[in-house]
């Protein structure tokens, strides 16, 4: 049979077991077994669900199980979730993913939306030297039944040269220790490169960015040291100074979404967690995705 083909390879290959993968789940609760629906702690055990405990709060009177209110909430087949999320850590397509975990081709596309939801960033800061860069992704409406353009091939082209409304822009930063971050803008000003950059920038962090005229506003706004250099006059590096670590992070960036062969904007922001998951992480074990997928524990931000 398939389903005991596939067990058979998840044994020779190591990987854990039903229990162990509820086990990791349950890790969510804690001691203090907080209800998510009023906040209150000290709920009691009450049975078992789904192969998971069944929690019951005292104080609102509801139930909830370890994935309640989370993106993984209802979702079947848990014992597959392990080799699921070894795919993911692979790169793997939707069919090859189904084909891995014999489930069907729609369960692994909603398992893929439904794990990167999941995901958290965790706490980040970038320190020292931090570069900073946009690139830009071609806007795509991959699924819409009702466009108001003419629908073009799977990753085609812009109609215009040049960044216009086609193009989405895409902010990555990055310190000299591998750190990074990347977010999408709703457009190059100012306000957004603050609102991304401030949370995650040390104070005594020294911005180095390209001539974009909206960084300089941007750095004296958070109140940081900021270099630009002059790339139009051919200055590529100054010293210590250059952009050339957040550039290689756009070109793996490129080159991850290109093997999706145009991936939907409305997905983008989840295709940039899968970017940090499997990407610069350099392969992450199919647990770590896993606890990453369940908020245990956060993305590692280096690569």
């Amino acid at each position: 049979m398939a389903h005991q083909r596939i067990a058979t390879v998840r044994l020779l290959a190591g990987q854990p077991s039903l229990e162990a993968v509820i086990g990791l789940l349950e890790e969510r609760i804690g001691t203090a077994r907080n209800c998510p629906h009023c906040a209150t702690g000290g709920a009691v055990i009450r049975g078992r669900s789904n192969g998971l405990k069944r929690y019951f709060c005292k104080i609102c009177s509801k139930t909830f199980n370890a994935l309640t209110g989370t993106p993984l909430a209802r979702l079947r087949h848990k014992d597959c979730w392990t080799e699921f999320a070894g795919s993911l850590s692979d790169g793997d397509t939707v069919k090859t993913s189904a084909a891995r975990c014999g489930v069907a081709s729609s369960t692994a596309f909603r398992w893929r939306h439904r794990f990167l939801r999941a995901v958290t960033a965790g706490a980040i800061k970038l320190r020292g030297i931090v570069e900073a860069d946009e690139t830009f992704v071609l806007s795509s409406r991959k699924g819409e039944r009702n466009l108001d353009r003419k629908a073009r091939r799977r990753g085609g082209k812009a109609s215009k040269r040049g960044v216009s409304h086609e193009q989405v822009p895409v902010l990555v930063a990055a310190d000299r220790s591998g750190a990074t971050v990347s977010a999408i803008l709703p457009a190059v000003s100012a306000a957004h490169l603050q609102a991304v950059l401030q949370p995650v920038l040390d104070q005594d962090a020294l911005l180095v960015t390209d001539g974009c005229t909206s960084y300089p506003p941007c750095a004296a706004a958070m109140g940081i040291s900021h270099e630009a250099l002059n790339q139009t006059a051919g200055e590529r590096v100054r010293g210590e100074l250059h952009i050339q670590t957040v550039n290689s992070r756009h070109e793996r960036l490129k080159s991850f979404l290109r093997r999706h062969r145009g991936v939907a904007t409305k997905y983008l922001d989840s295709y940039l967690r899968w970017f940090h998951l499997a990407v610069l992480p350099r392969q992450p074990t199919p647990r770590a995705v896993l606890a990453a997928a369940a908020g245990i524990l956060p993305v590692r931000p280096c690569a």
